[in-house]
This record gives structure tokens, C-alpha cells and sequence, in this order.
């Protein structure tokens, strides 16, 4: 099926940005122009809750589900091997599995508003996973090198890539920080 594949074509690849950007700014401006009134405050730290839950889900995810459990392990070895193709989780099974684990339990949990601001920071957190891990492998600086903050997770990442290659990929979990490796104890010393 096209839809579930692992390896994307360049419009699918787009495309999941393109989705999870237009879901990210549908759920913002619907929380900030049509919240309950007095609601700003609370649903504003619901969202913060969220962003703040994808940090550590995505290192677990990384560390535990795609280097440990199969079928995921194998789908995500294949990246590894080729980390400049367009692989990843089909849109389809990514947003099912935010729909069906987070949206309808925080729904049936917190009701409709507090669920769509933690759903909201956490596929914001989704979104510049995504984008950070495409700068990692596909983004091409002009002119100069990088600098700053994607540099430093350009750099990271490598070394996760690098471990990978030898065999033992336990280091360097996270794309987008390196605190849960630094807590866990999977921050190695990075090469230049």
C-alpha cells in the first residue's frame, strides 16, 4: 500500500511536513481565536505540557521502540543504511497512533480543549523532530557552514549514525536535545 510505505516518495516526504505544519497551525489558531473565555491561561500550560512530553517520548521512541523492537527496529535499520533516503513513518500511521493513543484518551480525559492544547505541543514537538531530523541528513548549508544550535544536533546525530555503522548504536538518542542522553547515560564524547 502507498500509503503505509516506509521509503516515501519526494512529494509524500513533503507532504507529512506539510500535514503536520497545517495541523500544528489549525490547532493553534483555533486554540488562540475561539478558547472558552478565561481558558488562555490553563490551555496555554496544557500546550506547554504537551511540547515538553515529545522531549523524552522521543527518545524513548528512538532508543527503545526503533533500535530494539521488531518490526520497527528493522524498518528503522534500513534509515541507517541509507540515511539520505526519504524513510520514515507513513503519515497515515503517525497520526493514527496520535489519534488513537494521545487526542481520544486526553479527550475522554480532560475534555475537548485541554486535549487539542496538549495534542497541540506535542505534534509541534513532532513537527521539529521532523524538521531537525531533515536538516540532519538532507539540509545543505549556502555560503557558510552551520553555525548554532542545528549545527550542534547536525553533530550529534552523526555520531549516533556513526555508532550505528560500527554495530552498536547506544548513543545519541535524541534529534532534537541531548538532555535525555545526558540523564540516561547514552551521551558519548563527541567526535569532530
Amino acid at each position: 500500500m502507498p500509503l503505509l510505505t516506509l521509503e516515501h516518495s519526494p512529494g509524500a516526504y513533503r507532504a507529512d511536513f506539510l500535514i503536520y505544519g497545517a495541523a500544528t497551525l489549525a490547532l493553534g489558531l483555533t486554540l488562540a481565536l475561539k478558547h472558552p473565555p478565561g481558558s488562555a491561561g490553563p490551555l496555554a500550560l496544557w500546550a506547554l505540557a504537551g511540547a515538553a512530553a515529545w522531549s523524552p517520548l522521543e527518545y524513548l521512541l528512538h532508543r527503545f521502540v526503533l533500535h530494539g523492537v521488531p518490526p520497527f527496529s528493522r524498518w528503522h535499520a534500513e534509515h541507517h543504511q541509507r540515511p539520505t533516503a526519504l524513510i520514515g513513518s507513513p503519515t497515515l500511521l503517525s497520526a493514527s497512533l496520535f489519534t488513537v493513543l494521545v487526542a481520544l484518551p486526553a479527550w475522554w480525559l480532560l475534555g475537548k480543549w485541554a486535549a487539542a492544547a496538549l495534542v497541540f505541543g506535542l505534534i509541534a514537538g513532532y513537527l521539529l523532530y521532523g524538521l531537525t531530523h531533515h536538516a540532519t541528513h538532507h539540509a545543505v548549508p549556502k555560503g557558510r557552514p552551520w553555525s548554532g544550535w542545528i549545527s550542534a544536533r547536525k553533530r550529534w546525530h552523526a555520531q549516533h549514525h556513526a555508532a550505528a555503522a560500527d554495530g552498536a548504536a547506544r548513543q545519541y538518542f535524541g534529534v532534537t536535545s541531548g538532555v535525555w542522553d545526558h540523564i540516561f547515560g547514552t551521551a558519548g564524547t563527541l567526535r569532530r
